[in-house]
């Protein structure tokens, strides 16, 4: 009886809501010539995503110390942005905690304009098979364009 109540207990704390989605907004700064993104998520989810590598404790005065360097690790696992066959390289700004939502904050530098940005997104998708990634790509005199990964989806590119 204690096993199952163990077991019952555990899967509700991993299914602690019935949606699984992260939010990733690119903005592209022409005057900067940057895509600034804001990567929003579940914090639990993405701590029980790296709880193998490690308890993150996001927010807390236990937080793991190199939480900001193994959250991006796990990005560049995740994400990959291509402009014009190449790679695009982002730069780790920060994070922050409202409530249970993490945001991360990340920059690419050197981006005359955001056309043609090929993106893969499967953050969570390893841990939540529901896993869905929105990504918002956003240009100044330019409408937003938007996409959704789910498992399994093939790399999308953003056109105007």
């Amino acid at each position: 009886m204690k096993v199952f109540l163990l077991a019952a207990g555990l899967s509700s704390a991993l299914a602690a809501h019935d949606f699984f989605v992260s939010i990733l907004t690119i903005r592209h700064k022409p005057e900067t010539q940057t895509l600034d993104l804001t990567w929003r998520m579940t914090a639990h989810d993405i701590e029980h995503a790296l709880s193998d590598r490690v308890e993150l404790k996001l927010g807390s005065a236990t937080e793991y110390p190199k939480a900001d360097s193994l959250l991006n690790r796990y990005f560049l696992e995740h994400l990959t942005l291509f402009q014009e066959d190449k790679q695009m390289v982002w730069k780790w700004v920060g994070k922050e905690l409202d409530g249970e939502t993490l945001y991360c904050y990340l920059q690419v530098e050197g981006v005359y304009t955001p056309n043609d940005l090929m993106v893969s997104n499967t953050l969570l998708q390893d841990v939540f098979i529901e896993q869905q990634n929105l990504v918002h790509v956003e240009g100044e005199k330019m409408p937003t364009r938007s996409h959704t990964f789910i498992k399994g989806s093939s790399p999308h590119t953003f056109t105007w």
